[in-house]
């Protein structure tokens, strides 16, 4: 089980989105996490998830406005998977994100035949924010930005998005005083999650950190840590490699993510208005790579699943 799930961690960590975007990163958020972690980073996660049933918090959605009005599908994907699958293992899941970014995803979970609660959050309303801490047993941040160490949140290229977007570190941080445990997942150094590698990221990628250009100096990574960290090529890919953990854990593949649904929600999410956070361009692409490419990568993952929990073929010759 361990060496399936090594496997996959290393495949959703291949660096393979377009040109323009930032290159040389992906395999060095995986190794820095990873040399902190006692097993393959979706094993542990799934572990995490993988307990009596329980009341989950899923928070992501990354809108922009003007550019991405109801948010990028990285993040949303993901958290619909992931919340498919843990509803079927018994636990009740509530989605958390900010206004302009619920509509598609409260589709995106009827669509998948979930009856969750998709609620949003309101910006600077840190009292809310504790309630949602108070109220569920685990958290899960899925593409999800976390503050810098001056608390500010940041896009990986140094731009701003506190003015619309809620800074959820209060939930993570208060989740955390309260003996509860957190799961994040991303793909770039700035989502909650990586404060707990956020030391060793800025001395292995100190050409990423952005802190000349962020106006507040603190760069873009994110100092908001969780208990386990997941990291992927891209966010949402990273969540189907914990569902595909959960495969494994629970011996049951019929969890894991499939090729066709993650084709199908690429055109579902066009026509909901999400677009590829990669370019910006509402297509059938996510964080710059093609919808076949995230396809191919689910089915490996799927046939990495199949294989191992088949029985052994004997040989007879």
């Amino acid at each position: 089980m361990e060496i399936a799930a090594d496997n996959i961690d290393k495949l959703i960590n291949i660096e393979m989105r377009r040109t323009g975007l930032p290159r040389g990163k992906k395999w060095v958020l995986w190794e820095v996490a990873r040399a902190i972690s006692p097993e393959p980073l979706v094993l542990a996660a799934a572990r995490l998830l993988d307990r009596p049933a329980s009341e989950i918090a899923i928070v992501t959605g990354a809108a922009v406005p003007g550019h991405m009005p109801v948010g990028e599908n990285d993040g949303p994907f993901g958290s619909v998977v992931l919340a498919t699958a843990l509803t079927r293992l018994g636990h009740k899941v509530t989605i958390y994100t900010d206004p302009d970014a619920l509509p598609p995803i409260d589709m995106l979970a009827r669509r998948a035949g979930l009856a969750i609660d998709v609620l949003p959050l309101t910006l600077g309303d840190t009292g809310q924010q504790e309630e949602i801490a108070a109220r569920h047993d685990l958290f899960v941040a899925i593409e999800r930005l976390g503050g810098n160490r001056h608390g500010q949140i940041y896009g990986v290229t140094g731009v701003s998005r506190s003015p619309h977007r809620a800074n959820v570190d209060t939930i993570f941080r208060t989740a955390a005083k309260l003996g509860k445990p957190s799961l994040g997942i991303g793909d770039g150094g700035n989502e909650i999650g990586f404060g707990k590698v956020h030391a060793e990221l800025e001395k292995r990628l100190p050409d990423h950190t952005m802190a000349a250009k962020t106006p507040c100096g603190g760069g873009v990574f994110s100092v908001v840590p969780t208990d386990v960290l997941a990291v992927g090529t891209g966010s949402n890919i990273g969540a189907y490699g914990v569902v595909a953990a959960l495969a494994l854990l629970r011996r049951d593949a019929s969890l894991c993510h499939t090729p066709d649904e993650e084709v199908a929600l690429h055109h579902v999410g066009v026509g909901l208005g999400l677009v590829d956070g990669g370019g910006g361009e509402r297509i059938a692409w996510c964080d710059g790579i093609p919808a076949d490419a995230n396809a191919a990568l689910v089915r490996l993952m799927q046939n990495i699943v199949e294989r191992t929990l088949e029985p052994p073929r004997i040989r007879t010759f």
